[in-house]
Formats: C-alpha cells, structure tokens, sequence
C-alpha cells in the first residue's frame, strides 16, 4: 500500500517473571498507600504529632508534582502513542494535534463543570483560613443633633441672642452657622438703612432703644466675633470629619480581626472544621473543596491504571521500571494525600480514607489487569495505542486544569494566600513546588 509501518510490539524478549511481577503489584500498593496516607494520618489522626512545617512542605511539594506529572508523564505519552506512523492517517498526518485538541476539550468540560456547581451552590469569594468570609461592619450610628433652637420676633428689633454652647464636635451645625450669618447681615443691614434714612441715625426712636441696648463699639465687636467663630467652626468642622473618618476606619479594622478570630453567628453550628485552626468551615466552601479534590483524583486515577498495565506487560528492564514507578507513586500520592488532608471533611467521615485506599488500589488494579491480558492485550497495537493515548491526553487535561488552577493559583494568588503567607512563605512554598516538579521529572526518565 504505501508503505506504513504494522503495529504491534514484535517479538517478546526474555522470559516472564510471574512471581516478581507479582511481588511489584504489593509494592506499589504499599507505596501508593504510604504516599497517599501519610498526610491524612498527620492531620487526622491526633495522637499522631507531625510538625506543620513537614504538612506544609507535603503540600506544596505535591503541587510540583502534580504539574510535572501533567507534563512530563502524561502529555508526552499521549503525544506519542497518537502519533505512530502506524496508526491511520487521521492521527499522524492529517491531523496530529489530536492529542492537544482531547486535552484542551477535558480542560474545558471540567471548568463548565466547575462553573455549574459554583452557581448552584451560591458563587462566593474564597474565604480565609478558617473558610467563612467576613461582612462589612456597621458605620457607627450619627450622632444626635442638638436640641437648640432659634426662637426671635421676627417684628419687633432686639439685640442678638447669646452664641449657644456647645459640648461636643458634632453639635457645629449647619443651622447655627446660618443663623449666625443671618443675623450678621441683618445688623449690617439695619445700620445702612439707619445711616441712609438720616445723618443722625439715632433720630429714630427704635433705633434709639437699639442702640441704648447694643453700643455701636459692640456691634462691631460682635461682627467681627461672628466671623471668626465661624471661621473657627468650619476648621472644626473639617478636623472632626478627618478625625470621624479615621475612627471609623480604626474600627472597621478592629471588627476585621475579631471576625477573624471568631466565626459568624450562621456558622456555629456548621459540621465541617478545619483541622488547623478548629474553626467551623462555611459549607459552600466545603463543596467546592470536595467537588475539587474528586476532579483531581478522577484526573489521576486513568493515568494510575494504565502505568498499572504498563508494569505488569513490560519483560525487558522491568526492575528499572517498577523502581521509578514506586518514586512515581509515592510522590503522587504525596501530592494528592496532602490536599484530601485539607478537606475539613465531617468529624469521623470515611471519604477521605476511601480517596486515599482509591488512589493506592487503582495503579495495583491495573496491574492485575495486566497480568491477566498480558498475553492477549498488547499496548503497541492500534487499539492499545488509541485508547492509552486518549485517556492520557483527557487525565493530562483534567490534572493541569486542577493543578494549576485550583492548587498552584489558589496556594499563591488568592486573597486567602495574601492574607495568611508571609513573603518568606510564599518563597519556601514555591521552592517546595519546583523540588516537587524537579523530582516527578527525574523519574519520568525511567518512567
């Protein structure tokens, strides 16, 4: 035809060690285990004392290696079993970003996903440490306004009534300022309608009884007292609202720590702690952790099957191999074990025993598989490199998704992040993330 290449492996080479391939399925279910449970015994079980920094270096340590085996264990696979010049032409030279093409579609389906049950578990922001999220507090009430009031016949000419007396910044008002200004122009006003009428502007016999009540020394006095108290009113006026601004802000800040010291009133009764700081934990934040750390053991688990099959089919080499992949599974199950330990999952729940007795059976599930196809199932023919290829390109899709968005950006770039990590942290947990990395990419040498 034209020339393509058959697939298939060949000829076998060397003799099948049952018993060692066998022995290689409980080891790696130890390992897987012991990768995987390590972090949950150290923070759910109490008499098991692990100091914080060896969890927080589990952590971000299995972030690293999350997102190297996104990269360097499944994408290259993928790449390459769907890509063999074996296969039809669809895959190789029509159209060979096949692999890219399943990947980005699972990345996609998972944010939907993700998108679909924020909205219908109510979107909220990512609270703090403790998981609950803290309201505005309340502006202080006003203050009351003084009872003074302003009472003169409006007909009959008087001498100005006495400045009240005020106690208190907030008793300045509006309305004594303009009072004070009316009554300025009002006096002003009079003395030029005196002066127009008449030379003598005690002709007048009010004007008389005025003047014998307010001398003309004092109403000049009294303009000039007039404007600058109000003049002083206005600079007390400005400094109260600075100082006003500034007691509100001190108070603001002050409500913000002790909400974060205590949970709110609609949490008290929440059944989800977190096992760090043993407050109570909103339970949409919950469902979102929960929702979160499934996604990223779904990713996980296909990849974990066929690394299983790969063991148990491989002759040549396969001491090398099942070393590496005890590495693999350990630091994997570092990585995910170290967030189901986060989860604040219900006091004496199973959920995260069950995830982690997943992940440890899944890789030894795939090697039983193998052991019993190994002489029928081969993983260079079309069919096997089709389907390993594929499902590589959707968990490599799924995990890059989960490990870059919902570990690496939510561990670093989130409120929550700024809020609870010093810079020094942040610069130690990044270090423990590209060790993480580093390390899952040594292996992928050999695995």
């Amino acid at each position: 035809m034209d020339g393509k290449p058959q697939c298939g492996s060949g000829e076998e080479v060397g003799e099948y060690d049952l018993p060692l391939h066998v022995a290689g399925l409980f080891m790696v279910l130890a390992a897987s285990i012991f990768g995987a449970g390590f972090p949950v015994v150290a923070k759910k079980v109490k008499w098991v004392k692990v100091p914080t920094s060896v969890f927080f270096a589990c952590k971000h340590f299995g972030t690293g290696v999350l997102i190297a085996t996104a990269f360097v264990h499944l994408l290259p696979v993928a790449f390459g079993n769907l890509t063999d010049p074996c296969l039809p032409d669809l895959f190789t030279t029509q159209y060979p970003a096949m692999p890219g093409v399943i990947m980005m579609g699972s990345m996609f389906c998972l944010f939907v996903l993700e998108m679909y049950l924020n909205a219908k578990m109510g979107g909220h922001s990512h609270g703090g440490a403790t998981g609950f999220e803290t309201s505005a507090p309340p502006l202080p009430p006003p203050s009351p306004k003084p009872a003074y009031q302003h009472t003169h016949a409006p007909n009959h000419k008087r001498a100005p009534s006495r400045p009240p007396r005020y106690t208190a910044y907030s008793e300045f008002e509006i309305e004594d300022m303009d009072y004070e200004k009316k009554m300025a122009q009002k006096l002003y006003g009079e003395k030029m309608d005196a002066y127009a009428r008449s030379d003598n502007p005690f002709d007048d016999v009010d004007e008389l009884e005025v003047r014998s009540e307010m001398p003309p020394w004092f109403v000049v006095f009294y303009e000039q007292y007039v404007r600058q108290r109000l003049e002083m009113v206005n600079l007390i006026k400005s400094s109260h609202v600075a100082l006003k601004r500034e007691q509100q802000q001190q108070y603001a800040d002050a409500e913000k720590r002790m909400s974060m010291l205590a949970p709110p009133p609609s949490l008290a009764d929440s059944p989800y702690i977190d096992v760090e700081t043993g407050q109570p934990v909103d339970p949409a934040v919950f469902r979102k952790m929960s929702m979160n750390i499934t996604l990223l053991e779904g990713g996980i688990l296909f990849h974990s099957v066929f690394v299983g099959m790969t063991i148990s089919i491989t002759i040549d080499g396969f001491v090398i191999l099942l070393v590496a992949i005890l590495f693999h599974q350990m630091f994997e199950g570092l990585g995910l074990g170290s967030r189901i330990a986060a989860v604040p999952y219900k006091q004496g729940s199973l959920r995260p025993w069950i995830l982690v007795v997943a992940f440890g059976c899944t890789c030894p599930i795939g090697q039983a598989i193998g052991l019993i196809v190994k002489d029928s199932y081969d993983p260079n023919s079309a069919f096997g490199l089709i389907i390993v290829g594929v499902f590589n390109a959707i968990s490599s899709g799924l995990l890059l998704y989960a490990s870059l968005v919902d570990l690496l950006a939510e561990d670093f770039l989130s409120e929550e992040a700024d809020r609870t990590l010093t810079k020094k942290q942040k610069r130690d947990a990044f270090m423990w993330v590209l060790l993480g990395a580093v390390g899952m990419s040594v292996v992928g040498a050999f695995a």
